[in-house]
């Protein structure tokens, strides 16, 4: 990793963050075309979900890519790699931040496992919705 790129990253972060291109409910879009991405993406599995200290890890698996999911109460990011290795060395992408939280200091109802999901706009095959009642 860069310090330079992380700068950048972080700084534009920043910006988004104040002047979001999009609102849904009190989470601010960071990254508004990657979200929109995300709804071409068919999910075959879900692999696991797990919590740790207030976050939620969610791994997924489409056809071809490797989906790592991270959601807390103030922000959401997502990995979308070619094979599970390049899980240790990929940075993380911001897709949204909870302005409620960050601004105010109120933490907001966190989102299950089906609207985390349905957040992100991924499409869902029959195993994949049987996986994900699964952890529900």
């Amino acid at each position: 990793m860069k310090f330079k790129s992380l700068e950048d990253k972080l700084e534009l972060y920043y910006d988004r963050l104040n002047n979001p291109q999009k609102i849904i409910g009190n989470w601010a879009i960071i990254d508004l075309d990657l979200l929109n991405s995300l709804n071409k993406i068919s999910i075959t599995s879900v692999n696991d979900i797990y919590k740790n200290d207030g976050e939620k890890i969610i791994l997924l698996e489409s056809k071809n890519k490797y989906i790592t999911i991270k959601v807390s109460l103030n922000f959401i990011a997502i990995k979308i790699i070619n094979n599970e290795y390049d899980c240790v060395i990929k940075e993380w992408d911001l897709i949204a931040v909870d302005k409620n939280y960050i601004y105010k200091g109120t933490a907001t109802k966190p989102m299950t496992n089906k609207e985390i999901i349905k957040f992100l706009g991924f499409k869902l095959n029959k195993k994949a919705i049987k996986d994900l009642a699964y952890f529900d």
